[in-house]
């Protein structure tokens, strides 16, 4: 069974969604008041299929964004107007869509395109991965740069200590070499000379941390360009506005490590605590005979099952059947995606009377003996009058107003 949702804001498409949830039997069709809820609906569970209204929506971009965060992608679909919505078709339309092969993480392939409307659009294909930030390749050739300078300079240094060390100990034969302390430390001949084994490793470790810093550069920016490759979600509406570019910062010098820049705040983080609560919900009606539903001066829709789609809160509804002379106004309360059955048993009073006593059966079922005074519910009813030596049987059709009878056995 799949799971489709729906976002109908202002119940703007109920009478469709109601037709269309008949048409889809063996599937689960749920609404969504906007797409704040569906969002948080989707956290939740994941659909098969989300139904998106004719006219954008506020929020549809983060819900397609948050649809394309889902592994394998989410195909959606957009509702026709109310005016012209043929429920059959989109609802053969939408089997189609479910039983064709589920799309792979991987890359998503796009679906052939269907041959005229009201049929979806064809999947677009998956574009290529968005290739790396500028502002990380910045980072990592000003990472290159600073350890390649850094070497350099430590060649150099070396180079001039060996030629000072040699110029020390070459010496004129007539020249008389006055010895000096070899640990003098202001002796300005004295070669530059590692002190211990730390000066000798320090620039190992240094191309170490260098390249240290780099790798977690390119994980800080990973997710800067990592975000903006397609899930391959299916749309035919049009796509978001791009957010503005981040600011480029300054080149890095050869000495300066490389600069990183801050990932983007989640927007989801701000939305409302717990919207789920409140997602469409159904009433199921349980009568002996045909009711109108109505909610003040608006009809509510009822399909085959007796169900009907509300959003969760208290409701004043009422119940009607002009020809029964029935009419009842109830409080319900509708919760979630959860079903709250309404049972309607309405009844009137029923008096027969006989010349002989008789016991009475109302539809096959005893109910007492004449002279009877009792309630029999509304709709077509059988009543029978039995006697010692006779039976008489009526078939009424059981109104608000009372039922009386008089059975004379004397007569045919």
């Amino acid at each position: 069974m799949a799971l489709i949702l729906a976002i109908n804001p202002g119940n703007s498409h109920s009478p469709t969604l109601a037709r269309l949830a008949r048409e889809l039997k063996g599937h689960e069709l749920i609404g969504a008041d906007s797409c704040a809820i569906a969002i948080t609906a989707i956290r939740k569970r994941v659909p098969d299929l989300v139904l998106l209204p004719d006219t954008s929506p506020r929020g549809e971009a983060e819900l397609l964004a948050q649809l394309r965060a889902v592994p394998g992608g989410v195909t959606t679909r957009k509702l026709p107007p109310v005016q012209s919505a043929d429920p059959v078709a989109l609802a053969k339309e939408i089997r189609a869509i479910l039983t064709r092969e589920p799309k792979v993480a991987a890359p998503p392939v796009a679906a052939p395109p269907v041959a005229a409307p009201p049929v979806a659009a064809p999947l677009p294909a998956p574009t290529a991965p968005a290739g790396p930030s500028p502002h990380l390749i910045a980072a990592a050739n000003a990472a290159i740069s600073w350890i390649h300078t850094r070497r350099t300079q430590w060649a150099a240094e070396a180079a001039a200590s060996i030629a000072r060390t040699e110029l020390n100990d070459r010496h004129e034969p007539n020249e008389p070499h006055e010895p000096h302390d070899p640990h003098d430390p202001h002796d300005p001949d004295e070669p530059d000379r590692p002190s211990s084994p730390m000066a000798v490793w320090l620039p190992r470790v240094a191309v170490v941390a260098a390249l240290i810093g780099a790798a977690a550069a390119v994980v800080s920016f990973w997710p800067v360009t990592g975000g903006n490759a397609t899930n391959g979600v299916a749309t035919v509406s049009t796509p978001a506005e791009a957010p503005p570019p981040a600011e480029t910062p300054p080149a890095a010098g050869p000495s300066d490590p490389p600069a990183l820049v801050p990932a983007p705040a989640d927007p989801a983080l701000g939305a409302k605590p717990d919207p789920v609560q409140i997602v469409s919900g159904w009433i199921a009606v349980s009568a002996p005979f045909d009711v109108a539903i109505t909610s003040g001066n608006a009809a509510i829709p009822v399909d085959e099952k007796g169900r009907a789609m509300l959003e969760p809160g208290k409701h004043r509804l009422r119940f009607q059947n002009r020809e029964l002379g029935y009419d009842e106004t109830r409080t319900v309360e509708v919760r979630p995606t959860a079903t709250t059955t309404v049972n309607l048993l309405a009844d009137t009073t029923i008096g027969i009377t006989a010349t002989e006593p008789a016991e009475v059966l109302i539809d096959g079922a005893p109910a007492g003996v004449t002279p009877f005074e009792g309630r029999m519910l509304l709709g077509t009813r059988t009543v029978t009058v039995r006697s010692a030596g006779s039976e008489r049987q009526f078939t009424i059709e059981a109104t608000m107003k009372p039922v009386r009878l008089e059975v004379d056995f004397s007569k045919p």
